[in-house]
């Protein structure tokens, strides 16, 4: 198995993905699944766009472009949190890792296990064009269903496909998300339906 853990740099955009140790859960309940996002959402969404996001039983995958020190400095609502001190792209991984060190710890107290939970480090991969950044999105908000996990990836609960339905999204930069498609008809279009580029594509995505 290839190791991905190059640095996260600047406005680049990288898929973030990684799974329990031995494939072993790291959800099991309503309550893991929001506690994450919540950590996520609070911890870590300041200081990246996100594009997607996708928590399944055993491993999860996220989709963001980490913004430049310029944009964060820049944010009013960063006055309460912690400003990067040196490299952005450090300091987030460094986030990254906290939170899934703090669901680990809130794992092992709710299932009475101890040791790490997470293969670590977590992976990343640099996302490199339009094209493989539009099929990237569709391949995570599908993960429910190409997994046998769900049956309809619309109405997965732990994905990011229902926030762009939204008026008002948690986390996803809805926007630019969508810019990358044209509109929201574009984009619901483009997850019903296969393109001449897809088995091409799946090719290179890795989970």
């Amino acid at each position: 198995m290839k190791s991905f853990t190059e640095p996260l740099i600047e406005n680049k955009v990288f898929h973030i993905y990684t799974r329990g140790i031995d494939k072993k859960p790291i959800f099991l309940s309503d309550k893991h699944y929001r506690s994450f996002l919540w950590k996520y959402q609070k911890k870590v969404s300041p200081y990246v766009d996100t594009f997607a996001f996708c928590l399944l039983g055993n491993h999860f995958h996220l989709l963001i472009r980490v913004k430049t020190y310029q944009e964060i400095d820049k944010l009013t609502d960063l006055k309460l949190l912690p400003k990067p001190k040196g490299s952005v792209g450090l300091f987030i991984s460094r986030l990254l890792g906290n939170i899934m060190n703090s669901h680990a710890q809130m794992f092992n107290r709710a299932t009475d296990r101890t040791g790490g939970l997470f293969e670590s480090p977590f992976r990343r991969k640099p996302v490199e064009s339009l094209m493989y950044l539009t099929h990237l999105i569709k391949y995570i908000h599908l993960n429910p269903v190409k997994h046998e996990i769900y049956g309809n990836y619309e109405f997965y609960p732990y994905s990011s496909y229902h926030d762009y339905l939204k008026f008002k999204p948690r986390i996803i930069n809805k926007c630019e998300g969508l810019n990358f498609f044209g509109n929201l008809e574009i984009f619901e279009k483009f997850h019903e339906t296969d393109t001449l580029a897809e088995e091409k594509i799946s090719k290179l995505l890795i989970e």
